[in-house]
């Protein structure tokens, strides 16, 4: 017998014991509804309470449908699994010449292509999908291919790129015509803006904590940052817990929901099969008492207490929340959450499956708690640790208007830095907004990402002259810190036409000659070729351009250039201007 009559008591109260303002969860048996609630509040501040019918950020969980996109191509002989992606796009090139040949729909769905996330070249970032898809190439490898499982969303933006294609339509209107329609999920759509009149949102919240980690209270997350690029086929869905009941529904049922026949069940198969072994020792074989785990396409694929558990979960913007179902019996059930970064959804799956089929108590709610305080606790300690390490009396090498400009890095956004009062901000240029970037120590700055309570170390480095010139930004763990390099500043047409002449420094036969030919500009010393040469800098007194390890310096008084400085590794060479 079934164990769901307390089941709306057992949610309250692990809501509580998580600090979560809002809760809706459904349990599916075939197509029957077991338990459908909803608890709690869906906006904090104007006490709204929580509907089966309140739109969630979906996150990753889009990625069952990205999949099921693809599948759909398979069932028309459009699309196959193990043919190379670059037959159907040959545009699709990257930092790895075999990857770039050989990377199979399979491999991107299944995360086993050898990159490594990534996630800040992409993450709401205004560019087209045809775009970004010519940036990839930019992007260092950390694994060969099919070596390991590496979760990676850029690979998800690329299949739906990839469907565009094929489909010749917009990715968001396949997927509106091709599975939402047919579902009848109507209040689910790809922007935070409901489709609908009546039809809101989930606000989304994260847990304000003190110094050990205690929570202080809620802190509203910012909403609906969404670009079309990210995070698009990985994670743009808007929908509700009733959508997500249909959309479980066809995957306990063969591919069909009602008398909708969504997918073939080959293909579905294909979907809920393992591809990639993800080892998983320590804290998961702790808690799950497995240690290993694997991953389909579009989903996560375990043992679960002598069953096949298919499930995938999802975060953002202050929402956790997660589906999964044991096919073999036909269970499903849904956990959605308006709390960030913490595992209530989690346990909320578990349970339901578990008193779905009548299995023996696990306690759950218990059993996360008991592993994850103390993480919570480690974290609080963590940033404690990092205000202790910090080096007292280490000022910065420059005057902080010198660290301002905008600097760049092949396959990410530019990287700007300006001042802004007497503190620095920064921002990934048509990504993430400003926030602060605050001194550390000598040359480190801490960026502060409100949107994910993290501060991130970032280093200026400097040349041989003593010129701030690049940044390094660890913005991918798994391969070295991204180099910013910092940005050729643009000239004007008047600016470079005070520069061109002949310079005539003090040593016979020698002059430098400055030309612009095409929107370049060139340099050449007496007897030598024609050198093309970059700005470097641009202010008020200084005109600064580059070539290879030589430095022309064009100096200004009143906007006129009055001399030219010519320095290489071993000579300064003053030449005034003829």
């Amino acid at each position: 017998m079934m164990r769901l009559d307390k089941f709306d008591q057992y949610i309250k109260s692990a809501m509580d014991s998580w600090h979560c303002p809002g809760t809706a969860v459904v349990i599916v048996k075939g197509n029957e509804v077991l338990h459908k609630g909803a608890y709690g509040l869906r906006d904090v501040d104007d006490h709204l309470p929580m509907t089966e019918d309140t739109r969630f950020p979906a996150a990753s969980v889009t990625k069952s449908f990205t999949a099921m996109s693809a599948a759909l191509l398979v069932d028309e002989g459009k699309l196959e699994w193990d043919k190379p992606v670059r037959e159907y796009m040959p545009e699709f090139i990257l930092d790895d010449h075999y990857v770039t040949q050989h990377l199979t729909v399979r491999d991107m769905l299944s995360h086993r292509s050898g990159m490594p996330r990534h996630d800040f070249s992409a993450w709401r970032l205004d560019v087209s999908r045809a775009e970004f898809i010519k940036r990839m190439r930019h992007l260092k490898f950390s694994a060969t291919f099919r070596e390991k499982f590496q979760y990676n969303n850029l690979m998800y933006y690329a299949t739906g790129y990839l469907v565009e294609k094929i489909a010749k339509k917009h990715w968001e209107d396949f997927m509106q015509e091709r599975i939402l329609s047919p579902l009848g999920m109507d209040a689910s759509n790809f922007v935070p803006e409901p489709p609908g009149e009546g039809l809101f949102n989930a606000i989304g919240y994260r847990v304000d904590r003190d110094d050990v980690g205690g929570a202080k209270g809620l802190v509203r997350m910012p909403f609906g940052q969404h670009t079309e690029l990210a995070p698009g086929a990985a994670g743009s869905l808007f929908s509700t817990l009733a959508d997500l009941t249909q959309w479980l529904k066809v995957h306990v049922n063969d591919g069909r929901a009602a008398d909708v026949q969504l997918v073939s069940p080959d293909n579905l198969k294909q979907m809920h099969l393992p591809q990639t072994i993800i080892p998983r020792g320590g804290i998961r074989e702790a808690l799950m008492g497995n240690a290993i785990i694997t991953y389909g396409l579009g989903w996560f694929i375990e043992p679960y207490r002598g069953y096949t558990l298919i499930h995938h979960s999802g975060g953002v913007e202050g929402h956790s929340l997660i589906i999964g179902f044991i096919a073999q019996e036909k269970i499903a059930a849904a956990a959605l959450t308006n709390i960030a970064a913490l595992p209530l959804c989690e346990l909320l799956l578990y349970e339901a499956i578990d008193r779905a089929l009548d299995l023996p108590e696990k306690h759950w709610n218990t059993k996360f708690h008991n592993i994850l305080d103390p993480i919570i606790a480690a974290e609080a300690k963590g940033k404690q640790t990092a205000a202790e390490e910090r080096i007292e009396e280490a000022p910065p090498t420059h005057p902080l208007e010198i660290y301002t400009g905008t600097y760049e890095a092949d396959g990410y956004p530019d990287f700007e830095v300006k001042l802004e009062g007497e503190k620095l901000q920064a921002c990934t240029v048509g990504s993430l907004e400003w926030s602060e970037l605050s001194h550390y120590h000598y040359n480190v700055f801490e960026w502060h990402l409100s949107d994910f309570d993290l501060w991130l170390k970032i280093r200026f480095l400097i040349n041989d002259n003593g010129d701030i010139e690049s940044i390094s930004i660890p913005l991918e763990t798994q391969v070295d810190n991204v180099i910013f390099i910092r940005k050729n500043p643009v000239l004007s047409e008047d600016v470079i036409a005070e520069i061109i002449g002949v310079y005539d420094p003090p040593i016979d036969g020698l002059k430098i000659t400055i030309i612009a030919h095409e929107g370049k500009i060139y340099s050449r010393l007496t007897g030598n070729p024609q050198l093309e040469i970059k700005p470097y800098k641009y202010e008020d007194d200084v005109v600064g351009f580059r070539v290879d390890r030589t430095r022309l310096d064009f100096i200004r008084k009143k906007n006129v250039i009055t001399h030219l400085i010519y320095k290489t590794q071993f000579l300064t060479i003053e030449a005034p201007r003829q």
